[in-house]
């Protein structure tokens, strides 16, 4: 059975809606879905249906609907007016106007209302996958109410109080079925005791859709503390620099404007002033030369930092990179002339290779399924630059389709490649390379809006940090 975490559908959501597949339509088809169940069940029946004030909530509110030859008590575990989403909220409206009959429990004083639910069917939209922890009133007494009952119990994706995730609960509405949408969350499976039988129910989303990166890749990948220090949020140290310049400089300009704190660029000592000179906001660090001999100075730079982005603007140091994964590097983006063909165990490593450097790195045509085999046999994240970016980790794959010709340009490699580098900090690799292929296309396509096809790389950097902002935006 094809599961999904709820991270996982947490993106599915936000990139369907940014794509032109609504979430309000989501909505629908997921609460007629859930009433289709009742109705296999059940002819004619009394229906509760115990809903919270998120889109859990909003399920059960298109599920009452649906259920309109049923008498149908809607009880609101809180107030109307403190319904979470848009579309939850337009679908309580709805329901208000067609004259369901609705109660709001609004504080623990009303908890009698659950206390007297007599129905044949209670339908449980109270928590969905957002819930992880710490069951609060007066939701924790509504499950005790549940449970006690003799009522057919149907849950809402996930029965309220359970880990979606991981399977795990203190407290949890045990349903007789649980109808969850688009695919099983791992929780279900490993909990039959509260998830009863499990329906998947197909609520319209297209694989070529899931395939999709999007400002979802970035909303779940983007992180920004309160009360940090500096550093918290990414060190990146770019190794590269040759006979061109400009590429390592690149690389570390996108990774700040993507988020990182500490940016070092460590370099061959003779450019080192010349890459200094891009940009006063850059930390230059020279060494004699990127080779083996120099690997034990350039390792004491890495343990400094989170993340190490190499390859940009050299020719061959995939020899260096062997001998400094030997070091405390965990955390890689491997891109032009640090790319390898496979990566040490358990280090975390996205390569960055275009069609040519594909063919020749790993040989083989940069086909999407080939791009899939290679990242399960080099045992890290491919990102294949490409009109269509295509990302795999081996065992999952995603398709980026933001960008423009204009891309053509060189130096957008490299800004790819710090974007990957400052995500990667505070992430896993396949998420990152997800949300930075899809922020440098996004950058890019702002770039032809205003330019056409004409721009640089240094004009796709100036435009990373609005496109992260729009993408964290999107509601």
């Amino acid at each position: 059975m094809k599961v999904v975490t709820s991270e996982e559908m947490a993106i599915i959501d936000v990139n369907c809606e940014y794509y032109g597949l609504s979430r309000l339509q989501l909505m629908e088809n997921a609460g007629k879905a859930v009433a289709e169940e009742v109705k296999k069940r059940f002819e004619d029946c009394n229906v509760t249906i115990l809903a919270g004030t998120g889109n859990n909530g909003g399920d059960g509110f298109v599920a009452a609907r649906f259920l309109k030859d049923y008498d149908v008590e809607v009880l609101l575990l809180g107030r109307g007016r403190d319904i979470r989403s848009e579309i939850a909220r337009r679908n309580f409206e709805i329901l208000k106007i067609c004259g369901v009959k609705i109660a709001e429990i609004r504080d623990s004083n009303e908890i009698e209302k659950v206390e007297e639910i007599e129905s044949e069917v209670i339908i449980d939209a109270m928590l969905g996958t957002g819930f992880k922890s710490n069951l609060r009133q007066p939701f924790a007494r509504a499950i005790d109410v549940v449970n006690s009952s003799n009522a057919f119990v149907v849950a809402v994706d996930v029965p309220s109080g359970l880990n979606p995730d991981t399977g795990e609960y203190v407290k949890a509405v045990k349903a007789n079925v649980t109808v969850t949408f688009h695919a099983a969350k791992p929780g279900l499976l490993k909990a039959r005791d509260v998830s009863g039988e499990v329906v998947v129910a197909d609520i319209g989303i297209p694989e070529f859709l899931e395939r999709l990166c999007g400002p979802g890749d970035v909303k779940s990948t983007y992180r920004r503390f309160d009360n940090a220090h500096k550093g918290m949020h990414g060190r990146v140290m770019i190794l590269g620099g040759g006979e061109y310049t400009g590429a390592p400089a690149l690389a570390a300009m996108a990774a700040y404007a993507a988020g990182a704190d500490i940016v070092t660029v460590v370099t061959p000592e003779r450019i080192k002033g010349i890459i200094a000179s891009f940009s006063p906001n850059l930390i230059v660090r020279g060494v004699k030369e990127l080779s083996v001999s120099c690997v034990e100075e350039i390792a004491e730079l890495a343990a400094r930092h989170h993340v190490v982005v190499a390859g940009m603007g050299t020719e061959n140091i995939a020899e260096l990179m062997e001998e400094l994964f030997k070091f405390e590097v965990d955390k890689a983006v491997l891109d032009a002339g640090a790319l390898l063909d496979k990566v040490p165990e358990n280090k975390e490593v996205i390569l960055t290779p275009h069609g040519g450097e594909f063919r020749r790195v790993f040989g083989g045509e940069p086909s999407p399924e080939n791009v899939m085999k290679v990242a399960k046999k080099s045992e890290a994240t491919i990102l294949l630059k490409g009109e269509k970016d295509v990302i795999s980790d081996g065992k999952r794959m995603k398709v980026n389709q933001s960008g423009n010709a204009g891309m053509t340009v060189g130096g957008t490699g490299d800004v790819l490649a710090g974007i990957c580098g400052a995500f990667l900090a505070l992430s896993n690799p396949f998420r990152a390379a997800c949300s930075a292929a899809f922020v440098n296309g996004m950058a890019g396509d702002m770039c032809f809006q205003k330019k056409g096809y004409n721009f640089t790389a240094t004009d796709v950097v100036e435009r990373v940090a609005e496109a992260i902002k729009k993408c964290l935006e999107f509601d």
